[in-house]
């Protein structure tokens, strides 16, 4: 073969992101233009799921969470991996499956499984569709990965600004006698206003 695996892999790979990373900036230009004028905090928050999704890992470090980014490196370089061996394991079975099934007698496959004896064709197209699936799963874990991070990314950017103080409450009353209903109340505090539902 002229081309390897892995140039079609890279190929593969950086082309998904650039599909990804366009239709995501696209979609943020076009909520943009719609919407009234944005608070300082959704600014944030849009800047940070945009920084996530054009460089995985970034959108952790913004929202200083520095444990996570090395792990979604990790994850992300871990499906590369599995992607390019597979994709390697694939080709060679198929390949050796090219040599057993053309009328060439000159070419056969140099396969051998972990007792040193030859695969049969059986064995060849097996594998190869084996590890074509293995493959794919690999881009599909990729893919989840790379989605989950950004995902990750603007939820922590949303907590960092969410209102945990003790305005916001939620109170569970017990029946003072047993023909009572139990009730359920929620206090929300607006200003210095208090609603009691």
């Amino acid at each position: 073969m002229s081309i390897s695996a892995n140039v079609i892999t890279r190929g593969a790979l950086l082309a998904c992101i650039a599909f990804f990373t366009i239709n995501l900036s696209g979609l943020s230009q076009q909520l943009e233009a719609k919407d009234a004028p944005l608070s300082e905090n959704e600014i944030r928050i849009k800047n940070t799921t945009r920084w996530a999704a054009c460089i995985p890992g970034s959108g952790q470090l913004i929202n200083r969470k520095y444990w996570k980014a090395p792990i979604v490196w990790g994850a992300l370089a871990t499906s590369v991996f599995f992607i390019c061996d597979n994709t390697m394991q694939m080709n060679q079975f198929k390949q050796g499956w090219i040599y057993e099934t053309d009328d060439d007698p000159y070419t056969t496959s140099y396969l051998v499984d972990t007792n040193g004896n030859l695969y049969s064709v059986d064995d060849l197209e097996n594998g190869t569709y084996l590890f074509r699936r293995y493959r794919d799963l690999s881009y599909l874990s990729f893919v989840g990965i790379y989605l989950l991070q950004i995902v990750d990314a603007n939820v922590d950017a949303h907590m960092r600004f969410f209102d945990s103080s003790e305005d916001l409450s939620f109170h569970v009353i017990p029946p003072q006698t047993r023909f009572e209903p139990w009730q359920l109340g929620l206090n929300i505090t607006l200003g210095n206003k208090k609603i009691h539902k």
